[in-house]
């Protein structure tokens, strides 16, 4: 009989999709953070409580990686962390300091990821019926 991995585990294994990764990367140059120690980073997303409808709209978006649907977290915020994973590590890297590698980062960010960023600064309103198929794609190409 084979062993079985414990859930947090195995999701260390999955590589986020290409959706999950704009939505990474907009939090993290939005209000998104990462906290732990590298191997065990995870990114934690938080939000004021009158945003829940984006906050649930990037915990869907996630998918198997939030370890726990968004509650409240201190004061009027709500929120989620993932499980620990490791693209955190890799991003960690890319986010070290002010001096971030701005070229990378213009390389890896799609308008979708805009998109989240700008919610996140507060520029922009996305909603979860706001995409169709055709926009969904069309917001993950190069």
């Amino acid at each position: 009989m084979g062993v079985v991995e414990h859930p947090k585990v195995a999701i260390s294994r999955i590589p986020p999709d290409p959706l999950q990764f704009q939505v990474i990367l907009g939090s993290l140059l939005g209000d998104g953070q990462l906290v732990g120690l590298p191997r065990e980073r995870r990114l934690r997303i938080a939000h004021r409580v009158e945003r829940r409808e984006y906050v649930m709209w990037k915990y869907d978006r996630l998918g198997p990686f939030p370890v726990a649907a968004p509650e409240p977290c201190g004061g009027d915020l709500v929120g989620f962390e993932t499980a620990s994973h490791p693209i955190f590590d890799d991003l960690a890297r890319l986010f070290a300091n002010r001096f971030a590698r701005h070229d990378v980062i213009e390389r890896l960010l799609r308008p979708l990821g805009l998109a989240v960023w700008l919610c996140d600064v507060g520029r922009l309103e996305l909603r979860a019926n706001a995409f169709l198929p055709a926009q969904r794609n069309l917001a993950l190409a190069s």
